[in-house]
């Protein structure tokens, strides 16, 4: 697959591990999204709150590599300081496979600049992250 614009990642994941983030669920205040899909229901709360983008970030496990629970634990809860010193809207969210196998918490950021999102998604040192705005489907930015 060809390599996309925003893919600038030094630590670009092999195609199974892409195929995994592009399989996954993610979810938002009960609301269930999918990469490459349309989400009504989802978009009519954005619209209830106001919000025309989002971005899903998680802190858990840097480039795909498998920490203790507890160490997630901490890296989610610095994230959330940051955020609130940050002054950045967001709600909690989460990622994980259909199947339950694995599961990462992370947050939902709204209305934030692109620019400024990709940062943090690189200072946790995620391979991708998910970005929409409301009335389109989310997709996978690689970082």
């Amino acid at each position: 697959m060809p390599s996309s614009p925003s893919d600038q990642s030094t630590h670009s994941p092999d195609q199974s591990l892409e195929e995994a983030y592009r399989a996954a669920d993610y979810r938002v205040n009960g609301r269930l999204l999918k990469i490459g899909h349309p989400h009504p229901e989802f978009d009519r709360w954005l619209s209830e709150q106001q919000y025309t983008t989002y971005y899903l970030l998680t802190a858990h496990n840097p480039y795909s590599t498998p920490l203790p629970p507890a160490v997630n634990t901490a890296r989610h809860r610095t994230l959330l300081r940051l955020l609130d010193s940050l002054g950045i809207k967001f709600v909690p969210s989460s990622g994980g496979d259909a199947a339950g196998t694995w599961t990462e918490e992370g947050v939902c950021l709204f209305d934030v600049p692109l620019r400024a999102a990709d940062q943090l998604g690189k200072i946790y040192e995620q391979h991708a992250v998910v970005h929409g705005s409301r009335g389109a489907q989310p997709l996978l930015r690689w970082l």
